[in-house]
């Protein structure tokens, strides 16, 4: 009898979607020994049957990334009394070839999802006659067929591993691919572009509240904030010393009403783009635009990320966790806090806003500047970390994904999942990382400091004054960008508590544009971060906060120059 099963397959077959249909809500998620992968691992209460979901593997025979290597290794590895390989009418000879593959040494099962999209001409007792292998026809999005699959495996008993020759069969659609129509580049793009600024705009709607022409609806973030905003004039209200009510305001709190504030946008982005996965949109697009993105560095399907950092980081590396291939995600990780999110935007507006109030048709071109910047810095960026990590995007060269709607179960559950796993994972990051940073901002030299202008905080951002000295931007605004590795709506505040916007009307044009190019992406924040450390790993992040400065600096000085020679030339 079966009692532990490995799930495995090509992408995009909806292999996931058969795990969830199979297990439900009893699911965890497990790491791999010594890796950042993880593994999902459900249970089939009714039969007793332990499933775990493996990444995809799309060329047995040649693994490329170690995704594809893991899923391989953990597949042939002992844990498991059968593995189930997972084919789907677009990606019948990669599935088969992994069946055949794998059946040299574990005992394998074939499942033929999606069958209501198309069916090889034969039953599957025929094609299981043939084979010499259990096969299943399933469409786990419409729960056919998975309870039969389970119930065979539950009373399956293999004999051991049957090494077979899977010929190839054709498949015979009882559906329009739609996909299809995405393997035209004009269309893949437009779809590209109508679904970042779906996301976008469905992320400020739902969670900020906030409509492109204006308007307001009820937000997730408006009816929150209120109540978090009682709870420090509460502890402030209770008389406790000094160093105490700081620790819990300026620390615990801070921690804690982030992590909270951070939830809806997590929620919000990963079911725009859970549905997008679970639809067949994402896939769809992977075989036009991968290819063409991937020349320029940028995983194809990490564009989406990408734009959903423009409204917050933190919810863009959550949702990398639908990419395929581990050098794909990390590598999209890297990029999104190049993004600059709406925090970095505020601060755009404001900076630009107080220095060129008496020239206030330029405020829209300086603001437009950092995002054009970013834009450069993302692709020098990638080449970088590529360089540096020895990866590149992987293209999965599969044909076009069916298009379809989602089980609205099974897409609550994968929401549920992704959700849970930054709940516990990053959650705790987030809370405890502004606690431990407390002591830079609450003490200095001469002990506790009221006053964050005589903060650590403050002393090492006078450290870096010498940095920007060449530029004309006084040590009061640099010491101010220092908040920015902690949040960046502190960096308003810092400025305010070092006289730092008193000064900003008096910088220079080529001053005003160089500091509002290094905002654009000299650092993520501390939930970021976080996310990046849970992501990529302690190591990966570092580098990434090293190379984000350097580039910031690099690319402020180039705009300082540039703009002082167009000035002196047409001025």
């Amino acid at each position: 009898m079966v009692k532990r099963v490995a799930l495995v397959g090509p992408p995009n077959v909806g292999k996931s979607t058969l795990f969830y249909a199979l297990t439900g809500r009893y699911v965890k998620t497990a790491n791999y020994p010594g890796k950042t992968l993880d593994l999902n691992v459900g249970y089939v209460r009714r039969y007793g049957i332990e499933v775990v979901d493996l990444p995809g593997v799309f060329d047995p025979w040649n693994p490329k990334d170690e995704d594809e290597k893991l899923a391989i290794e953990e597949a042939l590895s002992d844990k498991y009394d059968a593995v189930v390989v997972v084919g789907a009418p677009h990606a019948m000879r990669e599935a088969l070839a992994l069946a055949e593959f794998l059946s040299r040494r574990k005992p394998v099962v074939f499942v033929f999802n999606m069958a209501d999209l198309g069916t090889p001409g034969a039953e599957p007792e025929e094609l299981s006659a043939k084979w010499g292998i259990p096969v299943f026809y399933t469409s786990a999005a419409r729960r056919r067929g998975v309870e039969e699959l389970a119930r065979f495996l539950a009373s399956w008993t293999p004999a051991g591993p049957t090494p077979v020759k899977l010929e190839e069969v054709s498949v015979k659609p009882t559906a329009r691919l739609a996909g299809a129509i995405f393997s035209r580049p004009w269309a893949a793009f437009t779809l590209l572009i109508v679904l970042s600024a779906v996301t976008v705009l469905g992320l400020l709607a739902a969670v900020e509240g906030i409509l492109p022409w204006g308007a307001e609806v009820p937000g997730l973030l408006p009816l929150v904030e209120p109540y978090l905003d009682l709870v420090p004039d509460y502890i402030r209200a209770l008389g406790l010393p000094a160093w105490l009510t700081s620790l819990l305001v300026n620390g615990a709190w801070t921690g804690v009403s982030a992590f909270v504030t951070f939830i809806p946008y997590v929620v919000a982005a990963v079911a725009l783009v859970t549905f997008y996965e679970e639809s067949g949109v994402i896939g769809a697009l992977a075989r036009t635009l991968e290819m063409r993105f991937a020349s320029l560095g940028i995983p194809g399907r990490g564009l989406l990320c990408l734009a959903v950092g423009s409204t917050c980081n933190v919810p863009a590396i959550s949702t990398v966790k639908v990419m395929w291939g581990r050098g794909n995600r990390v590598l999209t990780a890297l990029l999104v806090p190049y993004v600059p999110c709406a925090a970095r935007l505020s601060l755009f507006v404001a900076v630009a806003a107080a220095v060129l109030a008496n020239r206030p048709y330029l405020i829209p071109l300086a603001v437009f500047l950092p995002y054009a910047a970013s834009g450069v810095a993302i692709l020098l960026a990638s080449l970088i970390y590529r360089r540096a990590l020895r990866v590149e995007p992987r293209v999965e060269g599969l044909p076009p994904t069916p298009l379809m709607w989602p089980s609205g179960r099974i897409y609550a559950l994968k929401v549920w999942a992704y959700l849970k796993d930054f709940l516990t994972k990053a959650g705790p990051l987030i809370v405890l990382l502004p606690l431990a940073l407390w002591p830079l901002t609450a003490f200095g030299p001469g002990g506790f400091a009221v006053d964050m202008s005589h903060s650590w905080l403050a002393v090492f951002g006078q450290a870096l004054a010498a940095a920007f000295e060449p530029m004309g931007i006084p040590w009061q605004i640099t010491t101010s960008l220092v908040a920015g590795y902690i949040f960046k709506e502190l960096v308003w505040a810092f400025m305010g508590a070092l006289g730092a916007v008193d000064l900003l009307p008096a910088l220079s044009l080529p001053s005003a544009l160089a500091l509002l190019v290094f905002l654009a992406f000299y650092s993520a924040c501390i939930a970021t971060t976080a996310m990046l450390i849970r992501q990529v790993g302690l190591r990966l992040t570092a580098l990434s906060l090293v190379v984000q400065l350097l580039l910031g600096l690099a690319f402020a000085y180039a705009t300082y120059f540039t703009a002082l020679a167009l000035l002196e030339t047409f001025l």
